[in-house]
């Protein structure tokens, strides 16, 4: 049985992708087949664990032994791969509830082929020597049982508010947030940071031009700003999380790392010329959500999983920090320089809270401020 649910979620791989991109020119109900073919991968699960299946690497791994009969089936989402199942039940679940546009299946492939392809270890389902069944109870907890709503929240709430961020409620936002939040709790999956960072980016990028507005002139100081600063700070704070009893030796390890960030960064601010458009400032929106997007596509790579709080920190404050050094006349320098110190000491002081309190807790005081509305007017014209 452990072959079939190998196969079922090859299948799921290579084919769901294909699918959700090709669905404007596909029969309507194409959205649901990622469901089915979860389903079909639970069910095998199922019977693998019901028959009591000992050359199922999960059933030998996190199955009591003294559990019988239908006590199994309590156990499916038990283990690494069982819960990223649950988290794709759930996520195809909200797949199949929603009928998402054409923006929404382009974010959608991608998170299947990230929480698919990088979220479940390859040998989770592998078919394994017969060996005793482990003495040590697998204990049922809420974990197993919230994966499967965190992936149906995903998809059915996430993507959706991404998308349409211009429009979404202040309720929505919340709701987001609290779904990223919560499966950065208890798994660190970079999905959900790369999800939190674009929303979070989008939604201090809004903000910021709707009280400010479009300058005048020197926006091309701010691009330069944008770029300049948000590398240097990666490269410091990847370092300083790292290892920070020998912060310069860090540098060097994560050579790779920083450089396959701030590739996707270029490429993302390429992505205009491309077609790929956004409001209000298209290659700062396109740098940045490259940025965010590197360590989701290449989890794995050497010491990049220490690049995710500073990318998503600088996906936040950054927008800010852009449009100081552009010619705007009502913003003295004096007020520039005091919100420079402010913006770069948040940085700072968001990698010293690291030591003390969780990452998703350090996320959430970076997200409350853009919960808060603010009515104000435009002084300047484009």
């Amino acid at each position: 049985m452990a072959n079939g649910t190998t196969l079922v979620l090859t299948v799921g791989l290579l084919l769901v992708p294909v699918l959700l991109l090709g669905r404007d020119w596909m029969p309507k109900w194409v959205h649901r087949i990622p469901f089915a073919i979860i389903s079909l991968a639970v069910l095998f699960r199922v019977y693998a664990f019901w028959t009591i299946d000992i050359t199922d690497a999960q059933v030998a791994g996190y199955l009591p032994d003294h559990v019988t009969g239908i006590e199994t089936i309590l156990h499916i989402f038990d283990g690494p791969a069982g819960l990223m199942l649950g988290l794709l039940l759930g996520f195809s679940a909200g797949l199949a509830l929603v009928e998402p546009n054409t923006s929404e299946c382009r974010w959608a492939t991608l998170c299947w082929i990230l929480l698919l392809g990088w979220g479940i270890d390859s040998d989770g389902f592998a078919t394994i020597a017969a060996t005793p069944l482990n003495a040590q109870p697998s204990i049922m907890d809420w974990h197993s049982a919230i994966y499967p709503l965190l992936g149906w929240g995903l998809s059915f709430v996430v993507i959706p508010t991404l998308v349409q961020i211009e429009n979404a409620t202040p309720s929505r936002l919340a709701a987001t947030f609290c779904i990223c939040i919560a499966l950065i709790d208890i798994s660190s999956s970079p999905v959900a940071w790369m999800l939190l960072g674009l929303i979070a980016h989008r939604i201090s990028s809004l903000r910021i031009h709707s009280i400010r507005g479009v300058a005048p002139q020197r926006r091309w100081v701010g691009l330069l700003l944008t770029f300049f600063l948000s590398s240097v700070i990666i490269v410091i704070g990847l370092s300083w999380l790292a290892m920070p009893d020998e912060f310069w030796k860090a540098i060097w390890y994560a050579r790779l790392a920083v450089g396959w960030i701030l590739l996707c960064g270029i490429v993302g601010a390429l992505t205009p010329m491309m077609g790929y458009d956004a409001y209000p400032r298209p290659e700062a929106w396109g740098f940045h959500t490259g940025l965010i997007l590197a360590p989701a596509i290449l989890p794995h790579l050497e010491l990049i999983e220490y690049a995710i709080l500073p990318i998503f920190v600088i996906g936040i404050v950054m927008p800010i920090l852009a449009t100081l050094p552009e010619y705007r006349p009502q913003i003295d320098w004096k007020r520039r320089g005091l919100e420079m110190i402010l913006l770069l000491s948040l940085l700072l002081f968001s990698l010293y809270l690291t030591n003390y309190i969780p990452l998703s807790l350090v996320a959430i005081l970076a997200v409350l401020p853009l919960l808060i509305q603010f009515k104000h007017s435009v002084d300047e014209e484009e």
